[in-house]
């Protein structure tokens, strides 16, 4: 603000000099005494007279203090700031002779300070639309961050639901799979079992042919000698009988 209001102490081209020009009679002034006046017209606003001290742009305080201590140092930060600019400003209106001048120096210092708070307020309405945009885009960020916690929820649900169904099933299995196994070596046991009896009998039969087959040898032997014996004893009689045939015949003769 001080180094506008020194600009306009300064002059901003030989229009606003023919001004004041016109309003001194023709006089002319130093450059540093020389402001850009324009029309009460152009102005708007200097038929309300000069204002005083408290009511000079740049003068407002803060009727309500902000909370907090950052609040408060921001607010002292602004106050020193308004009273130098303030000081400047009264500096730049003590170097002009007459209230003419002052009166038009306030002037283009208000239309100054007017143009730029329409401008502030046309970017506060666009800053505003962007927050409303803003605000409506988090609204949304928001709905859907809900949504998704939402969505996670029922998957860690489900997830702990499906650990639960997999611990089950896999307990199941293992105690399947055991009794499984134990009913396999339980089978392979009695297979085994039987298959040793039936080795045994086999065994046994074995023993029992090899002592038939040694006792049919023996009793084969036995009948051949019987055999022999009787068709010995048959050659005997035979032999025998002959001989007592001859000698029958012999004594008859």
């Amino acid at each position: 603000m001080a180094t506008r209001v020194e600009e306009v102490a300064r002059g901003r081209g030989g229009g606003a000099e023919e001004a004041v020009e016109a309003g001194r009679g023709g006089r002319r002034r130093s450059p540093r005494q020389k402001f850009v006046i324009g029309t009460m017209e152009e102005a708007g606003m200097c038929g309300l007279g000069v204002k005083s001290r408290e009511e000079i742009p740049g003068r407002e305080a803060r009727t309500d203090p902000p909370d907090g201590q950052q609040d408060s140092e921001r607010s002292r930060n602004k106050d020193k700031t308004l009273g130098k600019e303030v000081l400047l400003l009264m500096q730049a209106l003590n170097t002009l002779s007459t209230p003419e001048e002052k009166l038009a120096a306030l002037c283009k210092k208000y239309a100054d300070l007017l143009e730029e708070s329409r401008n502030v307020q046309k970017q506060m309405k666009i800053l505003q639309k962007k927050q409303a945009q803003i605000v409506k885009e988090k609204v949304h960020l928001q709905s859907e961050h809900s949504k998704a916690i939402l969505a996670r929820s029922k998957l860690e649900s489900l997830c702990r639901e499906l650990q639960r169904h997999n611990k089950t099933l896999k307990e199941e299995n293992m105690q399947q799979a055991r009794e499984e196994e134990e009913r396999r070596k339980e089978a392979t046991a009695h297979f085994q079992i039987t298959l040793n009896e039936i080795q045994a009998q086999l065994e046994q039969h074995d023993m029992h042919n090899a002592k038939l087959r040694q006792e049919n040898i023996e009793l084969g032997e036995k009948l051949k000698k019987l055999i022999e014996q009787y068709a010995l004893r048959e050659e005997v009689g035979a032999i025998r009988c002959l001989g007592d045939v001859s000698g029958d015949c012999l004594l008859s003769r």
